[in-house]
């Protein structure tokens, strides 16, 4: 045995040998392998950060563009507003020359949806600007030597560029939050809601700044220089969004052909929320985008900037509010993170017991002996309302992205947006008619109808999907 042993022993020891090197081989094949690993990471993360900057970028250049935006069209409203009704002209005929605006903000939110998703947002961006440019320019060939049918027509033509305009600009400030918010160590409903609000909230406000710079600028400086102000202001946003957007943003993967069934059935939960946000808004323009201008500048007798710093205030404060919703207001009252679209019907609800209190308000205090009170009724009233429709429509804002694919963002906040600007074209066209021949009593009594069905609507709404809500 011994002497058996012994003859193997060179056979062991030259296994050994191998053996060794068979590991060093091994040991420097694996830290080879680290360090190329290593090195594969470095661009990885580099790309990463890279990506994250990029990304930033796109939403401070949308979000700043839409914003400016947001200031010259609302001005550009109550510059027509007051030109109009100083040219003698009634509610209903002021609210005739907007259905054009609202209704291609009905046929650009489904069309423009599907541009963004094939386009790009950038692309969508600049055509909104460069028709909001036009619509300005045809505005500013108006003639009051006109007579009143061609007037009429002029301006539905110019408002339906602006219509357009403002739908397609608003399609990249409300999509490019959701692709730029990922789910990283703070939850990502957190950081989606925090977005939206501050981003709806100050488009809000901007908004209500846009009310009282119209009123100033056409207090001080009259209509055509104005228009001229505002004009340039949307190119200065061109450049920006020109050479600094990324062209493939909100570019759908997908390129197959779409249905018509894709294009109108975006889940049960879109679908509806994108109802609810029709009967929402319709409430709302029922009586704000018309009859409560011209109520404040004719029987309560405010003057131009009395009434533009009423409406500036109003949607400022509306805009302030959505901004806090997600902290100040849904978190204190444990309601935060939101888990269901149902959060939205006992809000509804105390909306329309607001709107009831204002109509009957409205119904039986005369103008003519409780001015005064019709007045505090008027200030008091509205900005409660403000108050919970701001919250209303920050959890609405949240709810249609939450709800939607990153991929079809485009598409279905599209979607969601054409039942915003039906609900608005049927408020104007209804409001402008019930202002003209009844009061804002019955503008307010219509709201109420609306808000009924809003809350109806809303009882049917899902949860939101589980990767939205925060399991910290």
């Amino acid at each position: 045995m011994s002497e058996k042993i012994k003859e193997l022993e060179p056979t062991i020891q030259l296994s050994s040998t191998l053996s060794n090197d068979e590991g060093n081989t091994f040991l420097e094949s694996q830290q080879n392998h680290d360090i190329e690993s290593q090195q594969k990471n470095e661009p990885i993360n580099n790309d990463s950060n890279s990506s994250s900057t990029s990304s930033m970028k796109n939403f401070y250049v949308i979000a700043s563009g839409y914003l400016l935006f947001t200031l010259t069209d609302s001005g550009l409203r109550m510059i027509i507003l007051f030109q109009l009704y100083n040219l003698k002209y009634n509610a209903l005929q002021i609210s005739l020359m907007f259905t054009l605006y609202e209704f291609c903000g009905v046929v650009t939110n489904l069309v423009g949806g599907i541009l963004g998703s094939r386009m790009g947002l950038r692309f969508c961006l600049l055509i909104g600007l460069v028709f909001q440019i036009m619509g300005i320019g045809l505005l500013c060939g108006l003639r009051i030597d006109w007579s009143k049918t061609i007037v009429i027509i002029y301006i539905i033509i110019s408002q339906g560029f602006s219509g357009i305009a403002k739908d397609l600009v608003k399609l990249g400030g409300k999509s490019v939050t959701k692709l730029v918010t990922k789910d990283e160590n703070e939850s990502h409903q957190s950081k989606l809601f925090k977005l939206v609000a501050w981003l709806t909230g100050a488009k809000n406000s901007i908004k209500g700044a846009g009310f009282f710079w119209g009123a100033l600028l056409y207090r001080f400086i009259g209509y055509i220089p104005s228009l001229l102000v505002l004009l340039v202001m949307n190119l200065i946003v061109i450049p920006p969004a020109l050479f600094y957007l990324d062209h493939t943003l909100a570019v759908s993967k997908s390129k197959k052909k779409l249905t018509l069934k894709e294009i109108f059935n975006k889940g049960r939960n879109v679908n509806i929320l994108s109802l609810a946000r029709m009967f929402l808004f319709g409430s709302r323009d029922l009586w704000f985008e018309v009859p409560v201008p011209l109520f404040l500048r004719g029987p309560i007798g405010w003057s131009y900037l009395e009434t533009g710093a009423f409406l500036a205030g109003w949607v400022m404060f509306y805009g302030a509010i959505q901004s806090s919703t997600p902290q100040l207001i849904l978190k204190p009252a444990r309601i935060y993170p939101v888990k269901s679209g149902k959060i939205l019907v006992p809000f509804t609800i105390i909306l329309l017991v607001i709107t009831i209190g204002i109509a009957f308000g409205l119904q039986f205090i005369d103008i003519t002996t409780q001015r005064t009170p019709l007045i505090i009724l008027m200030i008091v009233g509205l900005f409660i309302f403000s108050f919970i429709f701001a919250i209303n429509s920050s959890i609405h804002s949240f709810l249609i992205l939450a709800y939607c694919h990153r991929d079809k963002v485009a598409m279905n906040v599209g979607f969601y947006y054409m039942g915003n600007s039906i609900g608005r074209l049927l408020g104007l066209i209804i409001g402008g008619v019930l202002f003209t021949y009844l009061n804002l009593a019955a503008c307010l009594w219509f709201s109420v109808g609306a808000l009924i069905l809003c809350t109806i609507t809303s009882i049917f709404l899902g949860p939101v999907p589980e990767d939205e809500i925060n399991d910290s």
